[in-house]
């Protein structure tokens, strides 16, 4: 330490100190300069601030303008036809275009929704139409012996579809309500 002394001149050590001095007081300066709050309007030009320079919710929002014109309309979504039908095969209500075509049996209807059902969603589901019994499961298919439905005795097209109603214990078929649907 003492060679580093006396190597140092009276001059470096001054210069060295008021490079320390000049360097602290700059720092000091800028944080010190601009009391809090201090900035208003006399301070700032128009147009020197930015949506950035806010907070967020701090600038109200403006007017809000006129709509623009209308974009073009969509594709059309897929058509459904629907029917509820009682125990005994009547159509209480539909969709329209849907024809009880025959029932062949206890817990077997066939009906004709007026247009190719092949490929299409078909969705069946129990029903309470004057029918407040329990039941089993309904399943529905398009005829015609297609590999997504079966063949019918009557109505053997895919025009039409087949629906089963089962007994509770799903042993035998049996008359009940259900709601059909064709999507697409």
């Amino acid at each position: 330490m003492r060679r580093i002394a006396e190597r140092l001149s009276p001059a470096t050590v001054l210069a060295s100190i008021a490079l320390f001095v000049a360097l602290g007081g700059t720092g000091i300066a800028a944080v010190a300069a601009l009391p809090r709050n201090s900035v208003g309007t006399a301070q700032v030009r128009n147009g020197a601030l930015l949506k950035v320079d806010f907070k967020a919710g701090q600038l109200p929002a403006g007017a809000r303008g006129p709509a623009g014109p209308a974009g073009p309309a969509g594709p059309a979504g897929p058509a459904a036809k629907w029917a509820l039908v009682s125990p005994n095969g009547s159509i209480v209500v539909q969709s329209g275009g849907i024809t009880a075509t025959a029932k062949p049996g206890a817990g077997q209807y066939i009906l004709d929704f007026g247009g190719s059902v092949s490929g299409k969603l078909i969705i069946a589901s129990s029903a309470r139409a004057s029918d407040a019994e329990f039941r089993g499961t309904v399943s529905a298919g398009p005829c015609g012996g297609t590999v997504e439905g079966s063949v019918c005795t009557v109505g053997n097209d895919t025009n039409h579809v087949q629906v089963i109603t089962n007994n509770p214990g799903e042993t035998t078929r049996e008359d009940h309500a259900f709601y059909v649907a064709v999507v697409g």
